[in-house]
């Protein structure tokens, strides 16, 4: 292949995030039993991790479990560059 056939890389992206209904993936990674407990045992249970994809951040206030139980749904919906950070790197600005 030529470099003059070559695309751009953005049109490989598949669908934004904006696209699918996150809520109703949300509402299915929280409703999983036992979800709602307070003792935490370690900071991966602890609720602070965010799930960012290249169109920003998905969702925050996490435990890790949920974070890759999303993670996982919104692969299924192509949504590219997933990965789960702290609360707070989520909320820092990108320069």
């Amino acid at each position: 292949m030529r470099i003059q056939e070559m695309r751009s890389g953005l049109v490989h992206f598949p669908k934004r995030a904006d696209e699918i209904d996150i809520d109703e993936i949300f509402s299915r990674v929280m409703a999983e039993p036992g979800q709602t407990e307070l003792a935490a045992l370690s900071d991966l249970e602890e609720p602070r991790w965010s799930v960012v994809s290249f169109s920003g951040l998905e969702a925050g206030g996490l435990t890790y479990k949920q974070a890759a139980a999303l993670i996982e749904e919104l692969e299924k919906h192509s949504v590219s560059g997933l990965c789960i950070v702290t609360d707070e790197a989520a909320r820092r600005k990108q320069p």
